[in-house]
C-alpha cells in the first residue's frame, strides 16, 4: 500500500511538460525545439564546431534540422557537393559595400558571411514557439578584419498546424549599418534557400510550383510557392513527407521572387532558392521591401500535399 501511495505521489509531482508539447533548449551552440522530447527544429546560434572542409566552413545563422512531426529530417548541411550549404539559410550571394563587391554566400572564400549574433525566446506554449533572431552580414576587407555591414532582425515562429504538420514563419528585416551604402548584387541565386535531405532523390521526390512548373522547368520562374514531396521511410516504414515554401514578396509589394532550382540532370538532392535579384541589383534601404523586409512560410508535413491544398495554405497565409 505504501509503495502504491509513493508511486502515485511521484507521478503527481512529475511535470507534464516534460513529455507534452514544445520545449526549447540550448545544446552545443544550437537552440533546439523539442516536441514531446524529440528534436524537430534547430537554430545554429554559434559557428559550428569541426565543420567538414576545415574552419573556413564554420557557419552559423541557419536552420537544421527541420523535421516533420514523425521525425523525418527535411534538411541537410555541408553535403559533399556544396560544403557551404546549410539547411534553411538566407545569405546574399554578392553584396556591394560602398562600391566594393563581396561574396557572403561561399564563406570559404573568406570575403564575408551571414552570422548569428543572438537568439531569444519571446513566446512559448505547448504548440508554438516564437524566437527573436539577431544576425549580421559581415565582410572581410582585410585578412584580420570582420566588419558588420548589414544588421538583421528576424522573427521566427514555429507552430503545430495539425498532428502531422508544422508551420515555420519567418519575417526577415535588414538595414545597412549606419554610414554604409549597400547594394544586393544581381545574381542567379541569392537569399532564402533550402537544401534538401539526401533522401529526396530524383527517383522518389517531385517538385511543383504555384506556376505549375516542375524541377526541370521551374528555374528562373516567379512563384508564390514551391514544394517538394515524396516517398520516404520513417521508422522503417514507407511514408510520405512534403516541404512547402511560400514567399510573400509580391503580396507585400516587393519584386516577385524568382526561383533557382536544380533540374533532375544534376543527379543530386533538391534545392530551392527564392531570389529577388535575378533580374537586377537592389539597394538595401527601408523603402525597398524586396530586400529589406521579406516574409516566408514553410510547411513541413508527414503527408502528400496537392497543388490545390498548397494554394489553400497560401491563401490562408496571405490574409
Amino acid at each position: 500500500m505504501k509503495k502504491s501511495t509513493a508511486l502515485i505521489c511521484l507521478l503527481w509531482l512529475t511535470p507534464l511538460t516534460l513529455s507534452a508539447g514544445f520545449e526549447v533548449k540550448n545544446s552545443l551552440g544550437k537552440m533546439e525545439i523539442l516536441d514531446n522530447g524529440k528534436v524537430v527544429f534547430g537554430w545554429q546560434s554559434t559557428p559550428i564546431q569541426k565543420p567538414r572542409g576545415g574552419p573556413q566552413f564554420s557557419g552559423s545563422a541557419f536552420i537544421h534540422p527541420l523535421r516533420t512531426p514523425s521525425g523525418f529530417t527535411l534538411t541537410d548541411i555541408q553535403p559533399s557537393d556544396h560544403l557551404h550549404h546549410f539547411g534553411v539559410w538566407w545569405p546574399w550571394k554578392f553584396i556591394s559595400v560602398d562600391g566594393q563587391k563581396f561574396n557572403t554566400w561561399e564563406i570559404q572564400k573568406k570575403q564575408g558571411g551571414h552570422a548569428a549574433v543572438s537568439a531569444t525566446v519571446t513566446s512559448q506554449s505547448d504548440d508554438e514557439i516564437v524566437l527573436k533572431l539577431v544576425n549580421q552580414c559581415i565582410i572581410k576587407p582585410a585578412e584580420t578584419e570582420l566588419v558588420p555591414v548589414i544588421n538583421e532582425e528576424t522573427t521566427l515562429r514555429f507552430a503545430r498546424l495539425d498532428k502531422d504538420t508544422y508551420v515555420l514563419d519567418l519575417i526577415v528585416r535588414q538595414t545597412p549599418v549606419a554610414g554604409k551604402d549597400i547594394e544586393i548584387v544581381k545574381y542567379r541565386y541569392s537569399g532564402f534557400s533550402w537544401r534538401s535531405t539526401p533522401d529526396f532523390k530524383k527517383t522518389n521526390s517531385k517538385m511543383l510550383t504555384s506556376g505549375g512548373h516542375n524541377r526541370d522547368n521551374a528555374n528562373g520562374q516567379t512563384a508564390r510557392w514551391a514544394m517538394v514531396g515524396g516517398d520516404v521511410t520513417i521508422n522503417k516504414k514507407p511514408a510520405k513527407a512534403t516541404i512547402l515554401i511560400m514567399s510573400a514578396a509580391a503580396n507585400d509589394g516587393g519584386t516577385p521572387e524568382r526561383l533557382r532550382v536544380w533540374n533532375s540532370k544534376m543527379g543530386i538532392a533538391q534545392f530551392i532558392n527564392f531570389n529577388p535579384v535575378v533580374k537586377g541589383a537592389q539597394t538595401l534601404k527601408p523603402e525597398n521591401t524586396s530586400v529589406s523586409f521579406r516574409r516566408y512560410r514553410v510547411i513541413v508535413a508527414d503527408k502528400a500535399i496537392s497543388a490545390d491544398q498548397a494554394e489553400k495554405y497560401w491563401k490562408a497565409w496571405k490574409k
